[in-house]
């Protein structure tokens, strides 16, 4: 594990306080402790060997005409002269000031009646709006790992779809080279439809990715993982949109919601496919524990468990084992359960972020560098 980059997003960065006040939740979302939340996972998972990074903070070291590039679609206004005038002015801008702009994406506003958008010292007619990119805090949406490869995601809900583009541009920093894949109309992927722990890849389709993304992925799929499991999904549950909210995947485990394991699925290895069977017959043949989880169960499971493929605390290279980050949040069982594999646990706060559905799993992102 020692050196695997991994994103974590500091939330308050492209999610501005002001977003937070129109959450719902009871009791209500704290941006404050939820930043201070990440700081920590950050800390445990640099004490497990791990290299967290921000994509805020990888744009910040981007190169100065990428930057310029997003920052200028990231600017609109209801005046096309001053919006042009605007994204000619950032040329002139520093890179630390046009971060912002790419994760906040400003938009000038005027009130039609009032001068026709004259600035004057009588005339308050302008406004202005942040449409910020708030979805960056939960980096698996964005993209999926495949191993040795990326493949950038096209998500159903389209506004989302300005992120995707900066995670893009992320992640051509982070690899000094462009993702392999990238998903084309009409299909959709997400990237918490796919999971994979050691030699064992997940592919859930059906609600949120297309199945035919399947032909897109395979090569990389089956050249980074002895093992891929596909599994159509068509049953939606509010709070579980993704396969990673209803199945979690650890050294020899498999921790899956119950009325999941009847679901269609196909193993593949070495190329060739097996006879369509239901998920937990299929992940039994390829030797893991399944361990059902009752509708209870899950809320509080998949929000709360990331698996790390080994542990290897920088004191200590000599020794490597299981690891895995387990949200406060999570069900009691969790630790316990885990630790009957042998799978170390640590234990994190993430309270704040589950109000949002912000399981740790959603939250973290694996980066291939090779």
């Amino acid at each position: 594990m020692t050196g695997s980059t991994v994103l974590i997003q500091n939330p308050t960065v492209v999610q501005p306080a002001e977003t937070s006040v129109f959450l719902a939740p009871r009791p209500s979302y704290d941006p404050v402790r939820a930043a201070a939340e990440s700081a920590a996972v950050r800390a445990a998972l640099a004490d497990l060997g791990a290299r967290p990074c921000a994509p805020s903070e990888i744009l910040a070291a981007l190169p100065r005409e990428v930057l310029i590039e997003l920052a200028v679609r990231a600017v609109s206004a209801e005046d096309d002269l001053r919006m042009a005038a605007a994204r000619e002015a950032l040329h002139d801008w520093s890179a630390p000031a046009l971060v912002p702009v790419v994760l906040r994406q400003p938009r000038l506003l005027l009130d039609p009646g009032a001068a026709r958008g004259v600035i004057g010292p009588d005339q308050a007619d302008e406004s202005y709006a942040l449409r910020p990119l708030a979805g960056l805090m939960f980096p698996r949406d964005h993209y999926v790992d495949l191993g040795e490869a990326v493949a950038v995601g096209r998500l159903r809900r389209r506004d989302r779809a300005r992120e995707t583009v900066v995670m893009a541009a992320v992640l051509r920093g982070l690899r000094g080279r462009s993702a392999e894949v990238r998903v084309p109309e009409p299909l959709f992927l997400e990237g918490g439809d796919l999971v994979s722990c050691g030699d064992v890849a997940v592919l859930g389709t059906g609600w949120r990715t297309s199945p035919a993304v399947w032909g897109l992925l395979r090569p990389h799929l089956l050249a980074s993982f002895g093992h891929v499991v596909r599994v159509r999904d068509e049953l939606r549950r509010d709070g579980q949109p993704h396969l990673n909210s209803w199945l979690g995947l650890g050294p020899g485990i498999a921790l899956v919601a119950a009325d999941r394991l009847h679901a269609p699925a196909v193993v593949e290895r070495d190329g060739v496919a097996g006879r369509e069977t239901t998920l937990v017959d299929a992940l039994r043949t390829i030797n893991l524990a399944v361990c059902p989880l009752a509708p209870d169960m899950v809320a509080a499971f998949a929000a709360g468990v990331f698996f790390l493929p080994a542990f290897a605390p920088p004191e200590s290279v000599l020794r490597s084992e299981p690891a895995a980050l387990v949200s406060t949040a999570s069900a009691p069982w969790t630790e316990p359960v885990l630790s009957r594999f042998g799978i170390q646990t640590v234990a994190v706060p993430f309270d704040e972020h589950h109000k949002q559905f912000g399981s740790l799993h959603r939250a973290l992102n694996t980066v291939p560098l090779r």
